[in-house]
């Protein structure tokens, strides 16, 4: 069960059911580090963990922006379950810390690499297929030095953003089908990703039977993984906004649902936009639905975006039906 308020400070943690709508009872911190790969090069990644005092919020550099975490905050000695999580293309590993943070005071330890040539500063498109291919590696790579370095529990859950949506799906049970994505997209099939990514490339590596489930924030592709490669992917839930025109709700962000193992559920918000999940919007005027009155606000969307997220992080870690009063 989850280690969520302490009896005291020398006995056994007592297991609690939380409000995932209100922070939760840790402080949280944040440590950023580069990590050997074993494929060769590094990883950076940003990792949120229960902390043992509240302290001031410490910048995402190199932003000015702010949330819950203090960097280099004291770690609380203890076991933690953990969360991976990936960002978009062209994001960043904090691009999304509204939920990173949620999760970290709710008693996950959460840890998020840069995935090379894909991130704000380093975006590649010519290598996109590549970057696919090594996305869900980054991710198990991540999960196992956090493992270590953290003490976190040697399992965990996947959350993403559109291509960490898939990659998501990628590392949490889907199976890549390269001759279902290349018939689909030359029956003309009406994926965002045909036109991305090489139909015939290799497969990544299989899942990771580590991860046990998570969420999909507005993912595109899931015909990469045929009509049956998602079956066996339980425990994701998937997350979209109405109006999104990157992954559209009808022809990516739904189906995903629907090929889905169970449990899964489908999360829908309202004239949402892609970047509704992310804080990259307020970087700048990156997309169109930036500053658009016509899209949802990040403020008053992002509050049940992590809540929700939350809620089915901590049902599918606990076991405990009581979160679904908020799902």
């Amino acid at each position: 069960m989850l280690p969520l308020t302490l009896a005291c400070v020398t006995e056994e943690a007592v297991y609690v059911v939380q409000d995932p709508t209100e922070v939760g009872p840790w402080p949280v911190g944040r440590e950023t580090a580069t990590i050997e790969d074993d494929r060769g090069g590094t990883l950076t990644v940003d990792v949120w963990y229960p902390a043992t005092e509240a302290g001031e919020p410490s910048p995402y550099s190199p932003t000015i922006f702010t949330g819950l975490a203090e960097l280099w905050a004291p770690r609380v000695e203890q076991r933690f379950p953990l969360v991976a999580f990936s960002h978009g293309n062209g994001g960043i590993r904090f691009q999304s810390f509204f939920v990173t943070e949620w999760l970290a005071s709710h008693g996950f330890v959460v840890v998020a690499p840069d995935h090379p040539y894909n991130t704000l500063f380093d975006l590649d498109m010519d290598l996109l297929t590549e970057v696919m291919q090594r996305r869900p590696g980054d991710i198990a790579r991540a999960a196992t030095w956090a493992m270590g370095e953290f003490g976190a529990e040697d399992s965990y859950l996947v959350v993403g953003h559109s291509f960490g949506g898939w990659t998501t799906l990628a590392v949490a049970g889907g199976v890549l089908d390269p001759e279902g994505f290349r018939s689909f997209c030359e029956a003309g099939g009406d994926g965002e990703l045909c036109d991305l990514v090489a139909t015939d490339a290799d497969v990544p590596d299989s899942p990771d039977p580590r991860a046990y489930g998570g969420v999909a924030m507005a993912p595109c592709g899931w015909y990469t993984f045929g009509e049956t490669g998602l079956k066996d992917a339980t425990g994701i839930a998937v997350m979209g906004g109405t109006k999104d025109d990157n992954c559209p709700m009808e022809t990516e962000v739904a189906p995903t649902a629907e090929h889905l193992g169970d449990p899964t559920a489908l999360y829908e918000v309202e004239n949402g936009g892609h970047m509704v999940f992310s804080m990259m919007c307020a970087i700048g005027d990156i997309m169109d639905e930036c500053g658009d009155p016509a899209y949802a606000e990040a403020d008053a969307a992002q509050p049940g975006i992590k809540a929700w997220a939350t809620a089915w992080a901590l049902r599918q870690y606990s076991g405990d039906g009581a979160y679904d009063a908020w799902l």
